[in-house]
């Protein structure tokens, strides 16, 4: 039951958003109706006014009105900005919640840097990664209102999926809702800005729309994701086109390794033309060089071949000819011959550069095999049977140590895939599987391994034993 604060304390204890509001507050715990009322969280009763993110220079607290005393002095206002700047810079977020009001995007900036990014450190091991860096919180006062909706939408999903497998839908549906209202607020902002010929064509706008397009398809689940990825492509051409871009915002290169992966997971009549072109592999070797992306640790030559069996199958598809089988049996040749071990040796952590080496060779052995038999590309002859046998065996071997290591871990949502399709008729490697893919959804906080886990129990009941029996529809299971 509510209660109410006793009368003779009413003026003293008017929550603070009644105040601001010129409202009189019924002063009822946890927090007052006019608030609720009004869809804002009642920020309380305190003696102080919540701290609040503002510019520099601006005052972000201060006592009730009976504690002031009036001033003239400019010593004494420029003392009391720096000590409130201070106090805001300094504030210490819980790690178990997220708020709203104006200090969201600080917590959202502390529960990366605090909460996500230590989790990915055990891979600067590996290989130097510019992609694993905290947030730099002297840029928060710089960041424009879309983006900073949208990072603060990010931060709220990846919470609440964090916290699902333990509670239930209701007990988080407030982090929830302040999800999408941070979701609906970017895109009335940039709604507005596009409206505008001062601003829609300028590179905040644009990078607003390009963050909010992506993040969408890390939390949605819906299979309308491409619609997302070429809204995105269609923004690249008209600044001057995908290569040209990349030169000037490195970052973008997840929009390659974005399509290329997503094309594996869908039918060739579904395919991304960026992610099945060849040429794209001399923007991502560029690019990507010998390194890693955070959640794709693919040595980069077996990368450039999940290009060349995308391009493949799509080229397989649209004009099938005699010549594909011997282009299909080359390649996959070229994907035997990687050797981990040799490429281990260029890795920071050789034992774990061994393990990754192992995984990404068989799953995209596997990859092919699977996805040329499906369009009948490469026979069904003993000799393919037995290296997918021995490779499934591989690839099982050295995913359970994969899953098994700090970090790694976090990054095997598609050798997982593969593993999936070739879990057909095994128990125990469906159970492996699942059990894997159900928890990487709490470990990275998207939707997306569930939705695996969904597609992949369907894919076993059917009983089919094709590729893109499997994905029958497009599906987007990059994070």
């Amino acid at each position: 039951m509510e209660k109410s604060i006793p009368s003779s304390q009413s003026r003293r204890r008017q929550c603070w958003e009644c105040h601001r509001r010129r409202l009189v507050c019924d002063f009822s715990l946890p927090g007052c109706h006019k608030c609720y009322a009004a869809g804002v969280e009642c920020p309380g009763y305190d003696e102080k006014k919540p701290l609040k993110w503002v510019t520099p220079g601006e005052v972000t607290s201060r006592p009730r009105k009976k504690t002031i005393q009036q001033t003239t002095t400019k010593q004494h206002v420029s003392e009391d900005r720096s000590d409130t700047q201070a106090e805001a810079w300094s504030l210490s977020v819980p790690r178990d919640r997220l708020v709203t009001e104006c200090g969201e995007i600080v917590e959202a900036a502390y529960y990366y840097n605090t909460c996500v990014i230590p989790e990915y450190t055990c891979l600067l091991q590996l290989a130097e990664n510019p992609f694993i860096t905290a947030f730099p919180m002297e840029s928060l006062p710089a960041i424009p209102p879309p983006i900073h909706c949208t990072l603060v939408s990010l931060a709220l999903s990846h919470r609440f999926h964090r916290l699902l497998p333990q509670n239930s839908r209701s007990d988080l549906r407030d982090i929830e809702a302040k999800h999408y209202q941070h979701r609906g607020q970017a895109i009335r902002y940039l709604k507005e800005e596009i409206g505008r010929p001062d601003k829609c064509r300028t590179d905040k706008t644009l990078g607003g729309v390009m963050m909010l397009l992506f993040s969408d398809s890390r939390q949605s689940t819906s299979p309308n994701w491409r619609h997302h990825f070429t809204g995105a492509l269609e923004l690249i051409t008209l600044r001057g086109g995908v290569e040209k871009l990349l030169h000037s915002a490195p970052h973008l290169k997840a929009v390659l390794l974005i399509g290329v992966i997503s094309n594996t997971t869908s039918p060739p009549s579904d395919h991304i033309p960026l992610g099945s072109d060849i040429r794209s592999i001399d923007m991502i070797s560029q690019m990507y060089g010998d390194g890693f992306f955070p959640v794709l640790l693919c040595p980069p030559a077996l990368l450039a071949n999940i290009i060349r069996i995308n391009h493949l199958r799509l080229q397989a598809f649209l004009h099938p000819t005699i010549e594909s089988e011997g282009k299909a049996l080359e390649l996959l040749g070229r994907i035997t011959a990687f050797s981990p071990e040799q490429w281990a040796m260029s890795c920071g952590a050789p034992e774990k550069g061994i393990i990754l080496g192992h995984v990404y060779r068989s799953a995209v052995i596997l990859y092919c095999i699977l996805s040329m038999q499906s369009l009948s590309v490469l026979p069904r002859m003993a000799q393919l049977r037995t290296m997918r046998e021995a490779h499934t065996e591989e690839l099982f071997t050295y995913l359970k140590l994969a899953c098994g290591a700090p970090g790694i871990k976090k990054c095997m949502l598609w050798p997982l895939v593969v593993a999936g399709v070739c879990a057909q008729g095994d128990l125990a490697m469906q159970h492996f599987v699942d059990r894997q893919l159900s928890a990487l959804g709490t470990d990275v906080g998207t939707p997306l391994p569930l939705l695996a886990t969904v597609v992949f129990r369907n894919f076993w009941e059917s009983k089919s034993r094709t590729w893109d029996g499997c994905f029958e529809r497009p599906y987007c299971f990059v994070v």
